[in-house]
Formats: structure tokens, sequence, C-alpha cells
């Protein structure tokens, strides 16, 4: 059986908690093959999403992200820790200033 090679997608747009967002700097996915389903990655966020379809795997991707988003960004600051705020700071990259808050 022929195995695909691991392939990289770049996402320069993004649904955040049901707003299309324009991304401020390029969210790479890795995207890797494995009989027959889909697996996405990105190792920045954590994110890790199985789906059947290519268009699936970028819903699932977003849905992840919105949920990080909700708890790391959405939240006030002062509940988080130092990592945390790593974390918020760079989901906040990812779009421009005031959008998605």
């Amino acid at each position: 059986m022929l195995k695909l090679a691991n392939q990289v997608i770049v996402l320069d747009r993004l649904n955040i908690n049901g707003h299309l967002h324009r991304l401020s700097r390029e969210l790479q996915i890795t995207v890797g093959h494995d009989e027959d389903r889909l697996t996405l990655s990105n190792e920045e966020f954590g994110l890790l999403v199985s789906a059947p379809t290519l268009e699936e795997g970028i819903a699932g991707i977003s849905d992840e992200l919105s949920m990080l988003w909700e708890v790391y960004v959405a939240d006030n600051p002062a509940n988080l820790t130092r990592d945390a705020l790593r974390l918020r700071s760079n989901l906040k990259s990812l779009v421009a200033a005031g959008a998605g808050s």
C-alpha cells in the first residue's frame, strides 16, 4: 500500500466563534494521511483533529481554536498562569487587534 507523505497547508482565514477572520499571520497545519482519514495538526497550539475530509478537518481545527479562544482570550487574564498568558498572546497574534475579543 502506498503511504502518502505529510503535507503542510497554510490557513489565512479562520472561523473563530462564528466569525470569519483574516489571520494576521499564517497558521501552518500539517496534514497526515492514515488509511481513510486525515490527521490535521498544529504544534504551536497543540491542535490535533482526525477527519474524513480536508474541509471537516479544517472545521475541526477552527472549533479547537474557538475553544482555546474562549478559555484563554475571552477570559480575564488575571486568572491565567504564565504559560496560559503566553498561549493567550500567541492566539491573539493570529487575529488583528480588536477582532474576536
